[in-house]
């Protein structure tokens, strides 16, 4: 739980887990590799890798910006509208909480391998729990789908923190979904404390409910879409950087070395003693010593040298020597677009911008990667996401919060990775014209509304070939 990584999360949580609930931990899968990967993801994450002190403290903290970038071009045009019934305006208002913090929980969920979205009904409303895959364990799970998980969370309020360990579990043979929960109480944070009864934990949740009557888990799982070559059997995801991390610390040194060329190169004067003013200074005991002093503000540029009258030496040397920063700057540019590469990323996005070709083309082609994998990524989100307004739903009939209703959901992603939005729109717009796209269709994906929407934009006073051909030509 705590951002300590001399602390171990996940050992903390195994304890835990079998404290309460001892029959769900396996006898033959153990996690632990996983577990020591997700470690390693994490501590990269926030910044203390393992060769921190070895660089000087002084990273390129790469990993955090790779997980950032992921989550940023994942959402660059993301929207979504559930419509079509006074339910569905209700889910989407329930939705929106998720929406509004998605990016900073896609961050991390990037750097760590998966998130886990699962609901639950407070005073009326449905809140959501957005878990990292550090801090809950799949216990089943078929065909990577997983079927029964144990998540813990917390509440801080006052001086005490408040655990909620919880384990969900879909019987697909009775289509229900069980959720039991077990509450605690401490004043550490890694220290879960004593049981309390669910009247004492700060939220209205019962401690043991079924929902029946479901066709799939009541929660959603987003992974990553990369194939786990940690451990082929877990069903959690990988981080987005997890083939570059002996790459990301190469560059860490090389960062290192590049930065000690400018202040190992940095420009000195080696003079004699006699060079430098003197200055009696006397100590508490009475002993008078000599101080030599440089002129005033050149600390940094004067040092003394142990001259004597009969050495050859001249009176002073400069020591400036020529610094190898290209060299050293066109090594770690190169560990950066093997970073890209690992990673997936477009080159220029870590590197240098200028040293990758500028033409159109080249430019598209070597976004076309870094397309494709966040393409995948928004689609396996996407599916996600749908899986969790289902589980809403199904918790708004649970609790009779709202009258049921269909629900229409519209998707946009945008193209923004790859293409110009402006570009877009002007070859959208002349196929409208050119009676290629129907101009229904061309509304509902400018704007992401429904039929009945666009039907109602339709201008009332001109000609709808008229509107679209005044657009173009505006």
């Amino acid at each position: 739980m705590a951002k300590n990584y001399k602390f171990s999360i996940m050992n903390w949580l195994r304890k835990i887990i079998n404290r309460i609930f001892p029959e769900d931990l396996s006898e033959y899968y153990t996690y632990k590799n996983m577990d020591d990967a997700i470690e390693k993801w994490l501590a990269l994450y926030y910044d203390e890798p393992p060769w921190k002190e070895k660089v000087h403290e002084k990273t390129l903290n790469l990993s955090a910006t790779i997980a950032s970038e992921f989550a940023r071009l994942i959402m660059v045009e993301f929207d979504i509208n559930v419509t079509g019934s006074k339910r569905a305006d209700f889910i989407s208002k329930q939705f929106a909480r998720v929406t509004a913090h998605l990016r900073e929980n896609l961050e991390e969920a990037c750097a760590v391998g998966g998130i886990m979205f699962k609901p639950y009904v407070n005073n009326g409303v449905v809140l959501t729990d957005c878990i990292t895959q550090d801090r809950f364990v799949p216990v089943e799970w078929t065909d990577d789908e997983i079927t029964s998980a144990i998540f813990i969370s917390k509440i801080v309020k006052g001086k005490f923190y408040y655990f909620r360990i919880e384990k969900q579990t879909y019987d697909p043979k009775t289509r229900s979904h069980r959720v039991r929960s077990k509450f605690f109480r401490s004043k550490q944070l890694d220290n879960i404390g004593v049981e309390i009864t669910a009247k004492e934990y700060p939220m209205q949740i019962d401690d043991d409910y079924t929902i029946n009557d479901v066709d799939k888990p009541l929660f959603s799982f987003w992974r990553v879409p990369t194939a786990n070559k940690i451990d082929k059997e877990s069903p959690l995801g990988v981080s987005v950087y997890s083939m570059a991390v002996k790459l990301i610390m190469e560059a860490d040194f090389q960062w290192d070395r590049f930065l000690w060329e400018f202040e190992g190169g940095e420009l000195a004067i080696d003079a004699a003693e006699s060079a430098l003013r003197t200055r009696s200074i006397t100590d508490s005991s009475g002993k008078t010593a000599t101080k030599y002093e440089t002129p005033k503000t050149k600390d940094r540029l004067f040092r003394k040298l142990n001259y004597h009258s009969n050495s050859d030496k001249p009176f002073y040397e400069i020591f400036a020597p020529a610094l190898r920063d290209s060299a050293y700057g066109n090594g770690l540019d190169k560990i950066l677009r093997k970073i890209e590469f690992a990673c997936a990323l477009a080159y220029g996005t870590l590197s240098d911008p200028q040293n990758v070709d500028k033409t159109a083309e080249e430019v598209k082609s070597g976004k076309q990667r870094s397309y494709d994998t966040v393409n995948n990524m928004q689609q396996s989100l996407q599916t996600a996401l749908e899986d969790y307004i289902y589980a809403i739903d199904q918790y708004v009939s649970a609790c009779n919060l709202s009258p049921a209703g269909k629900l229409e959901i519209q998707w946009n992603w945008g193209d923004g990775v790859l293409e110009d939005s402006d570009k877009e729109t002007q070859i959208r717009l002349q196929e409208v014209n050119s009676n290629i796209v129907d101009k229904i269709e061309y509304l509902k994906w400018r704007y992401g509304c429904t039929d009945e929407q666009a039907v109602k934009m339709m201008p009332k006073n001109k000609g709808v070939a008229d509107f679209f051909h005044d657009e173009e030509d505006g």
